[in-house]
C-alpha cells in the first residue's frame, strides 16, 4: 500500500516539474542554436572578407604589372 502512495506522489511531482523543465530546456536548445548562428555568420563574414581582399590584391597586382607594358 505504502508503494502505491509513493507512486503517486512521485507522480504528482513529474507532473509539476515537467513543464518547468521542458520549458528550460527549450529555451537551452534555442539559446544554442542562435549561439551557432551568430558564430556561423561571424565566420561566413571573416572568409568573406578574407576572399575580398585577396582579389582586391591580385587585381592591383595585374594592373599594376600592366602598367608598363601598356605604355610603350
Amino acid at each position: 500500500m505504502a508503494d502505491i502512495e509513493a507512486l503517486k506522489q512521485l507522480n504528482e511531482l513529474v507532473a509539476q516539474q515537467a513543464p518547468g523543465l521542458s520549458r528550460d530546456m527549450l529555451l537551452q536548445a534555442t539559446a544554442q542554436s542562435l549561439g551557432n548562428a551568430a558564430h556561423n555568420a561571424t565566420l561566413a563574414q571573416n572568409q568573406h572578407n578574407a576572399i575580398i581582399k585577396t582579389n582586391t590584391a591580385l587585381a592591383s597586382e595585374m594592373l599594376l604589372s600592366m602598367g608598363p607594358k601598356a605604355s610603350k
